[in-house]
């Protein structure tokens, strides 16, 4: 377990600790994750020593951070890539989209996912059930690298084909866009996209960065997963219209639906994995490896 963004008390260490030990894993925690500097967990060097102990400790399976906040891209620069190891996978979502498109862009593993946090948050009863499919939809990645989602096709082509995942955070995505991080090749790119608490114009403003970038080149489908707490969570056309704007539909087709995110649905993918995606005429559509 390693924190490499915001800080994380050690209550709340503890019990994540706790549970999964329960579960019967073994969680080794990173050196400095109890440290606090403002409210990033350590400074950049502390937690950029985490990260490669993480990564080349022996009988490690996966590493899997804490929970996001801020601060992962400031790690990018110091990574010293021949420390990590390919097939190791990092795991997080939310400001970990910062080191998982770096990881994925130098050929190592990532899965976004739920962080380690999400564990122990106090999912109300209509949404534990969710939260546990989406537990199950991470071992279903580490163990044999399954990827099911079944978005909302709206628009666009029916993109009946192969593509790459990539995507996340789009406010984070839009604060690495400069990075020009994307997979090497020219395999077509399904952008899955999520947010929290963002104001719609916050959003629009990322997203017009994001369809810049020589990434955005290879985009054959934009997925909307949950932008949770944002302005447009409640009204799901103010985020098509806005994407409507910025993309050009046809070329591009558009996803709704997808279950990733700040809530409790948010399952599993790994970073430029290929999956076969269609989109159908009554609005029904699948991603599936």
């Amino acid at each position: 377990m390693i924190a490499p963004a915001g800080a994380i008390s050690d209550a709340r260490i503890e019990a994540i600790t706790q549970l999964l030990k329960a579960a019967g894993i073994t969680a080794l925690p990173g050196r400095h994750i109890h440290e606090h500097h403002r409210y990033l967990a350590g400074t950049r060097q502390q937690r950029l020593v985490d990260l490669h102990e993480a990564f080349e400790a022996p009988d490690i399976d996966a590493v899997w951070c804490l929970r996001g906040g801020y601060g992962s891209a400031q790690l990018i620069d110091g990574i010293q890539w021949d420390r990590i190891q390919a097939d190791r996978p990092l795991i997080g979502h939310s400001d970990i989209t910062a080191l998982a498109c770096a990881f994925a862009a130098h050929h190592k593993t990532a899965v976004h996912a739920p962080v380690a946090a999400d564990l122990i948050r106090d999912w109300p009863d209509d949404r534990q059930t969710g939260f546990a499919a989406s537990v199950r939809s991470l071992v279903a990645v580490l163990g044999r690298g399954q990827t099911q989602q079944t978005p909302r096709h709206i628009a666009g082509p029916r993109c009946e084909g192969p593509l790459q995942l990539w995507g996340g955070n789009l406010t984070v995505l839009a604060s690495i866009a400069d990075l020009d991080l994307q997979p090497r090749g020219d395999q077509p790119l399904a952008l899955l996209l999520e947010d929290v608490g963002e104001a719609a114009f916050r959003l629009e403003r990322c997203l017009h960065q994001v369809t810049r970038t020589r990434l955005f080149e290879r985009v054959a489908a934009v997925v909307l997963g949950d932008f949770h707490n944002c302005a447009v969570g409640d009204d799901p056309a103010l985020m098509i219209d806005i994407i409507g704007d910025h993309v050009d539909l046809t070329r591009v087709a558009l996803f709704t639906n997808a279950a990733i995110g700040h809530g409790a649905d948010n399952h599993a993918w790994k970073y430029g994995q290929i999956v076969k995606v269609s989109g159908s005429a009554d609005g029904s559509g699948s991603f599936s490896s």
